[in-house]
């Protein structure tokens, strides 16, 4: 049987639950065509959400995070494997370069004795920073080939590491196999004019069911929603802030907004300046079954995110029947649209664009149920983690076999 080792910093530990599930589930779907080991490195450094003015809140929050990180155990399902490797780590992005020394230090032996030990047929690397540097050189050493799978977005890289995006993103040259989530974020890395080998997209899955009845919208009064983590800028979440005040006076309406971060207490204060206290509400982190009772509710998603690689939250509102607003140059929106989804398309930072477009739409109830129609046909046809894993089982095998003939 293939086997495969997945190298993933984002994946569900006790401290935050949900966080990278859908590389769980990813990987969970790959493992019922082959080995899957998933090695996930467990930072041990106080994420910025943890910090608050609350003496009391802030001692709680750290009491909370060590011991979650301290119970999250190793577990083995069937063909999966899952392998936690704790380590320290300085904030990011500020000692990115003195973390990526860290890592290659203390773990690159490690996880070395770990592969020799494995003998997988090939590494395969979520995300290029901070461990495509390690899979590469353990890839070269071992003879093995090397896919890496871009999550990020390369316009927010830039942003965040201005210095280094050059170094990182030459990472992609080390890959025998990349794989995207959409057309934009293969475009985008097209763009950066590096010598890269076969970029293959493969649409993500999700996992709530798709309604097999008719969405039934609460016209009287529309519920918006929209889930997101509220950590980036790049989400939008006061874009859509400011939109809601036009929106409110031209609609009857509700927004609430599933999520934590950094930034929640900021959009709470930017929500009472505006005086929306009334009709915006903050569920704060919410889990999976959660998110599907908020979706089963609502009557409209908007996610005005730019730029963004993809979004699995975008097929999850679909799969529940709801319409769905982003903005140009989306990957999830423009990827929906080129497979025949209307979504609706926003400029992108813009609240009167925005707020035109859930009026639009709030007003055409022929268009809401037509979209609604669509998208449960949409994500039936492309996004389900069994389709993921089958279009990635058979992308490793094909490169395992180049690589064998070599």
């Amino acid at each position: 049987m293939l086997k495969v080792v997945e190298i993933s910093e984002c994946f569900p530990n006790k401290f935050k639950p949900v966080w990278g599930d859908f590389i769980l589930q990813h990987v969970r779907a790959l493992s019922a065509y082959c080995s899957v080991i998933t090695l996930v490195p467990l930072r041990f450094v106080p994420p910025r959400e943890l910090f608050s003015f609350n003496p009391a809140k802030l001692a709680l929050n750290f009491i909370k995070w060590i011991s979650g990180l301290i119970s999250t155990q190793d577990f083995e399902e069937k063909n999966l494997r899952v392998i936690y490797l704790p380590f320290f780590s300085l904030p990011r992005p500020y000692f990115d370069s003195v973390n990526r020394k860290i890592t290659k230090y203390f773990f690159y032996s490690s996880i070395k004795k770990k592969l020799l030990n494995e003998k997988p047929d090939i590494i395969y690397c979520n995300w290029i920073r901070p461990w495509a540097e390690v899979a590469s050189g353990l890839s070269e050493e071992l003879d093995i080939p090397l896919i890496i799978d871009h999550h990020e977005d390369i316009p927010t890289l830039k942003k965040l590491y201005p210095e280094d995006h050059k170094i990182i993103l030459k990472q992609f040259e080390n890959a025998d196999g990349i794989v995207v989530h959409s057309t934009v974020n293969k475009s985008d890395l097209e763009n950066e004019k590096l010598v890269l080998p076969e970029i293959k997209i493969i649409y993500l899955g999700q996992k709530f069911p798709v309604i097999d009845k008719a969405k039934e919208f609460n016209f009287s009064e529309l519920k918006l929603v929209c889930i997101s983590h509220l950590s980036e800028p790049r989400k939008n979440i006061d874009v859509l802030l400011n939109a809601m005040k036009s929106i409110s006076s031209n609609l009857n309406s509700q927004l609430l907004i599933g999520g934590d971060g950094v930034l929640k207490q900021h959009y709470e204060r930017l929500s009472e300046s505006l005086s929306l206290e009334k009709i915006v509400s903050f569920a704060g982190p919410v889990s999976q079954d959660e998110v599907r009772k908020i979706l089963d509710a609502s009557d409209i998603f908007v996610l005005p995110s730019f730029p963004e690689a993809f979004g699995v939250v975008f097929i999850e509102a679909l799969a529940r029947g709801l319409p769905v607003i982003t903005c140009k140059g989306n990957g999830g929106g423009e990827e929906l649209l080129k497979l025949g989804y209307p979504v609706i398309l926003a400029e992108p930072g813009s609240p009167v664009s925005l707020s035109d477009s859930v009026i639009g739409l709030a007003k055409d109830r022929e268009k809401m149920k037509f979209m609604s129609e669509c998208g449960k046909e949409i994500v039936t046809e492309y996004f389900s983690w069994e389709k993921n894993a089958r279009s990635t089982y058979d992308y490793i095998l094909n490169l395992s076999k180049s690589n064998i003939s070599k």
